[in-house]
């Protein structure tokens, strides 16, 4: 699949999984431990319906943190 394609089909999937960020959860109120990283235990705090799927995906550099930028690249 091509990376354009899996692109939009993360922000779809991820946008429809979002509803409580998307209720004005910032970053800073996810990062709990304000490390400045979210890790899938904070994102699944937030927001329980957050599928290990989405999250390594919308983890571009693979380190099972999300930083601000990967954070704020899936926002609706």
């Amino acid at each position: 699949m091509s990376k354009r394609l899996t692109a939009a089909l993360l922000l779809g999937a991820f946008t429809a999984s979002t509803a409580a960020l998307a209720q004005g959860m910032s970053f800073e109120a996810v990062d709990s431990n304000q490390d400045g990283f979210v890790s899938y235990e904070e994102i699944t705090a937030a927001n329980p319906s957050m599928s290990e799927d989405l999250f390594k995906a919308a983890d571009a550099n693979q380190d099972s943190l999300l930083d601000a930028d990967e954070f704020a690249a899936v926002q609706p």
